[in-house]
């Protein structure tokens, strides 16, 4: 069954789900995280790990990949075909550090991929990062906040909220769609035919440099965030919203 911490009763605490079949690993994180002030749960395969996302409202799931019963990119796709659950930010963990398994994490719904090899220090602050990445969404359930941005898809209207002044920019209707879906995205990675499927519906005539025209032209009309665009090209993959530590 899955373990709780000694802090695991504090109601104010984000809740991370660690899942990984090491000990030492669990250990690990789980004695930074605390030092952090988070609350953490442990699974060590992953049956536990969704019977610990059916039970407890988790934050963030921290997942390894390679794990007996049900593996990490399962768990993963389960988690994302949930819709009580399917917004939680997923980090990979793993051994695992090949480019091919890197976007076969990312495809499977992950936010982050991390090899164990790198030090503590970068994986609590990619954590940090993913959590505080997590949109708030208002009271409609459909307006976005991120960064400084307010993304209204009833009206079609983007606000940005300067130290000094409340900017607004008009989109086209798929050029607004685009980054109102990347935005609600969590920092995700989403691949071109992804997003085409999503903002065009698959149309047979529009091809991924479609996708990419019309990136520009939003990253164009919006200006930068602290130095840069706010919708980011992962190389080889596609792309995501940006995320500012």
């Amino acid at each position: 069954m899955p373990m709780s911490s000694p802090t695991a009763t504090t109601q104010d605490l984000c809740t991370i789900l660690i899942v990984d079949d090491e000990d030492d690993i669990l250990d690990l994180l789980r004695y930074n995280l605390e030092k952090e002030e988070m609350r953490v749960i442990t699974a060590r395969d992953g049956v536990e790990a969704l019977s610990a996302i059916d039970t407890e409202s988790i934050d963030l799931v921290v997942l390894d990949i390679m794990m007996p019963h049900i593996d990490g990119l399962e768990v993963c796709q389960r988690i994302r075909s949930n819709s009580n659950v399917k917004s939680i930010p997923i980090l990979f963990l793993t051994a695992r550090s090949e480019e091919e398994d890197h976007i076969r994490g990312l495809d499977a719904g992950a936010d982050s991929y991390l090899p164990k090899s790198f030090g503590i220090g970068v994986i609590v602050s990619q954590i940090k990062a993913l959590l505080r990445g997590t949109k708030r969404i208002h009271a409609n359930n459909l307006t976005v906040t991120v960064l400084d941005l307010e993304i209204d898809p009833e009206r079609f209207r983007v606000f940005r909220n300067g130290q000094n002044e409340r900017a607004e920019f008009r989109f086209a209707r798929k050029e607004f769609k685009l980054l109102y879906f990347l935005a609600s995205g969590s920092g995700r990675v989403f691949k071109r035919k992804t997003l085409i499927k999503k903002v065009w519906g698959k149309p047979k005539k529009v091809g991924e440099r479609t996708v990419d025209v019309h990136v520009s032209r939003v990253n164009r009309k919006l200006g930068k965030y602290q130095g840069n665009d706010y919708i980011v090209s992962v190389a080889g993959v596609g792309y995501r919203f940006l995320e500012v530590e």
